[in-house]
């Protein structure tokens, strides 16, 4: 004599439930990792901004050790950029 369930015929199986589960967990992590991915590149974009800038703003004038106030050099532009970070 087989054994029967005790679920509803019309309510769908365990093993389709757990898979759209992991696919619903699946789509979360994508998710997760664009907002992520945005929003890094939303800081470099503020970083090229501030370095820009300052580029700018130092044009045509001298280094850091001429001018403590200003940077321009590429020994600068580098400070600037991991104090970016």
């Amino acid at each position: 004599m087989p054994v029967t369930s005790l679920r509803m015929p019309s309510a769908r199986p365990p093993e389709v439930a757990k898979i759209k589960i992991k696919i619903k967990i699946k789509i979360k992590i994508k998710i997760k990792i664009k907002i992520k991915i945005k929003i890094k590149i939303k800081i470099k974009i503020k970083i090229k901004i501030k370095i820009n800038s300052q580029i700018k703003g130092c044009a045509g004038s001298g280094c850091v050790v001429r001018n403590p106030l200003k940077r321009c050099c590429c020994f600068c532009f580098l400070l600037l950029l991991l104090s970016a970070r």
